[in-house]
């Protein structure tokens, strides 16, 4: 595993800020055919001699990443559940070569990539891959991807974002204890699931409460790094030299942390990415899956501490995270404890983790039927911001997110409806492109989806595993 903003020193910067390459990414997640050192003396006797034509310096010395299931090619005979069990195998990798030189966290066991430009493993987005893994059963593989992540645990603490050297600063969304509940009740064995991965559960756990993710009692998205993206660097190289306020990058790192890479939810003014502030805000996803989390180590470990917490903090989402004046649950601003007003699909999810009450979560269902609920599913937010976490997009996992909670509370009509629309909107999508795609359009499901620091790329991991498990 190279770091190399370091290794690569100069060349690296000059790679990204070459505007040759239209992802950045791609730089970033280049294989090095030789050492690092090797290649910036080349670098450096190059540049000594003149201009450096870097198109051709870097194909000398560098082998981009390939995405394997680009050349996959829809048949148009197959409906969606047969295109998606064709296309799994082109999105398992196996074993990762701990040789190999480059940003990848070399992994022990296969696993799946998201697709496209992400060809690493994600921590949240599998646990939406995984869904529909089980549903297909592919048990053995769902047993590598948590190994890996047990593995990643023991390495450094943590799941990370992704599994680069420019990731491992920061987690995601922590699904790995319902990772491993839905494991073992799928192989019909639960204890023996539980007894083999509560130490890594135990340890995640710990790196959510005892740290800067945790403030008050209440958890917030959070970065170890504050600097430029790696992943990203020519882009945030150019805003610090436009000038961005202090604490710009580590929210801005927060932020893709929590997934939602970038969204109002985290803006003053929706439409000024310099005005992030995601860690002056509790938000109210991470904490309902700390809940869930805790619950399941109270099962796993008999350990009755675990319940006493989740039944405060339980108290402390219903109290604090809804409003009276919308009748929804919002991300709280740390400073004053008052809830940040923008609507958002993250507040469907404490009705997925039961911590609202039945009154609250019908008014809330409510709040998202007018707000939210579109022809083509749920809308990420009702600001038209240009990011991709808002309107008009929608994506996978929080429309999974908001069928289960409606569905924990009986609101089983409103859940059917969303199901119904949602399951349209990619089959239209798929029967128009071939294609299962990473956000859709939920105003207008034929119409692209927007916003973004990427082009829209399709595979798509958590989109086909949602499928799979809402279309049955």
């Amino acid at each position: 595993m190279e770091h190399l903003e370091h290794s690569l020193g100069d060349l690296f910067k000059d790679l990204h800020l070459s505007g040759i390459w239209p992802d950045e990414k791609a730089i970033s997640d280049s294989i090095l055919l030789s050492p690092a050192p090797e290649i910036l003396r080349a670098y450096h006797a190059a540049k000594a001699r003149g201009a450096v034509d870097l198109k051709a310096f870097y194909a000398g010395h560098f082998r981009p990443v390939a995405a394997f299931e680009a050349a996959y090619h829809a048949d148009p005979t197959h409906s969606p559940k047969q295109h998606l069990a064709a296309i799994w195998p082109h999105l398992i990798r196996p074993a990762d070569d701990p040789n190999e030189r480059s940003s990848r966290f070399a992994l022990p066991h296969p696993y799946v990539v998201v697709g496209g430009r992400f060809q690493e493993a994600y921590y949240w987005d599998s646990y939406f891959t995984q869904l529909g893994l089980l549903k297909t059963g592919q048990t053995a593989l769902v047993r590598d991807m948590l190994e890996n992540f047990a593995y990643a645990i023991k390495e450094i603490g943590h799941i990370p974002n992704g599994f680069r050297s420019y990731f491992l600063t920061r987690a995601q969304p922590p699904f790995f204890a319902q990772m491993v509940q839905d494991y073992g009740r799928a192989v019909g064995d639960l204890p023996a699931a539980y007894a083999r991965y509560l130490p890594a559960m135990q340890r995640e756990y710990g790196y959510f409460i005892h740290s800067d993710h945790t403030y008050q009692s209440l958890a917030r998205y959070w970065d170890e790094a504050a600097g430029p993206r790696i992943e990203m660097y020519g882009t945030d190289l150019e805003a610090q030299h436009n000038g961005v306020a202090d604490g710009y990058f580590r929210n801005l790192r927060a932020a893709c942390e929590s997934g939602w890479d970038f969204s109002a939810r985290w803006l003053t003014d929706p439409q000024d990415l310099t005005t992030i502030r995601t860690t002056d805000l509790w938000a109210v996803d991470l904490n309902c899956l700390l809940l869930r989390y805790e619950e399941i180590l109270a099962e796993a470990s008999g350990d009755h501490s675990y319940a006493a917490v989740a039944d405060q903090r339980r108290g402390a989402i219903s109290k604090r995270f809804y409003s009276a004046e919308t009748g929804y649950f919002h991300d709280v601003l740390i400073a004053d404890g008052t809830p940040n007003l923008l609507t958002t699909a993250a507040g469907m999810f404490p009705l997925y983790a039961g911590a609202a009450t039945q009154a609250q979560a019908e008014t809330a269902a409510r709040w998202m039927e007018n707000h939210l609920l579109r022809a083509g599913g749920l809308l990420t937010s009702n600001i038209t911001s240009g990011q991709q976490w808002d309107s008009p997009n929608g994506w996978a996992p929080l429309q999974w997110i908001a069928v289960q909670g409606l569905r924990r509370y009986g609101l089983d009509d409103l859940a059917e409806t969303l199901r119904l629309r949602w399951l349209a909107t990619c089959d239209a999508v798929f029967h128009a492109s071939g294609k299962f795609v990473e956000k859709y359009n939920v105003l207008d499901p034929l119409a692209p989806s927007t916003g973004g620091e990427y082009a829209l790329q399709d595979g798509f991991g958590w989109s086909n595993g949602v499928y799979l498990d809402l279309v049955d």
